[in-house]
């Protein structure tokens, strides 16, 4: 195990990261922890390339915070997982199961949950760090949601979610797609009721951190 490590963290500072990292340092014993801060995709995604940083921590709300393009999410979170020189770990709160099984599949080392103990976390390292060829290291917390039944929405279903997302009402897409409004109606209902969301509100936040998640 290094002696020296070096964590990023991404977008907005908050002093839970030098807490994370001071337990870090403290638990596993490294005599040198430097944290640094990259405000901005482009900044993180040029010292990921250039295998500067040993751990990277993603949190899920500065994601979806709206403060950057989908387009520049995307292409920093692709390249994160894609460089096998950085640990990735990916700190989820209030995400879907289909989200989180998206991140799971994307690349990510370490999958921990905003209710997860900070032992947790020491435990996904460990296990990255002495198997890094194994695959993504899920916290019991992410596990338990990730356990709950979804059902797979039918190609009508996402079309009428998405156009919703788009801005668009019930009666406009029926005319749009020549469905009966009930019909329309039926099929935002039941792609609601699979995605386990309890009302629009909720619905519009899922297909939005959607988005940035298909890379």
């Amino acid at each position: 195990m290094p002696a020296k490590m070096n964590i990023a963290y991404f977008h907005q500072y908050h002093m839970s990261y030098d807490l994370i990292a001071s337990y870090i340092q403290r638990e596993m014993k490294f005599s040198h922890l430097q944290l640094h801060h990259f405000p901005t995709p482009e900044s993180l995604t040029i010292a990921v390339k250039e295998n500067k940083m040993d751990i990277v921590m993603i949190n899920s709300s500065c994601l979806f915070d709206g403060f950057y393009l989908e387009s520049e999410i995307r292409a920093m979170l692709s390249e994160i997982c894609e460089n096998k020189h950085t640990i990735t770990v990916f700190f989820a709160k209030n995400m879907k199961p289909i989200l989180l099984r998206k991140i799971a599949e994307s690349g990510m080392d370490i999958l921990i949950s905003s209710h997860d103990t900070p032992n947790e976390l020491i435990k996904g390292l460990m296990n990255v760090m002495m198997s890094p060829d194994q695959k993504p290291y899920i916290s019991m917390e992410i596990k338990k949601n990730l356990q709950q039944k979804n059902d797979v929405l039918t190609p009508k279903e996402w079309e009428v979610i998405n156009l919703v997302n788009q801005g668009y009402s019930l009666s406009q897409i029926a005319s749009k797609k020549f469905r009966a409004l009930s019909t329309i109606s039926t099929q935002k209902r039941n792609a609601m009721n699979k995605l386990h969301v309890k009302n629009e509100s909720e619905l519009l936040r899922f297909l939005h951190q959607n988005t940035f998640l298909d890379y």
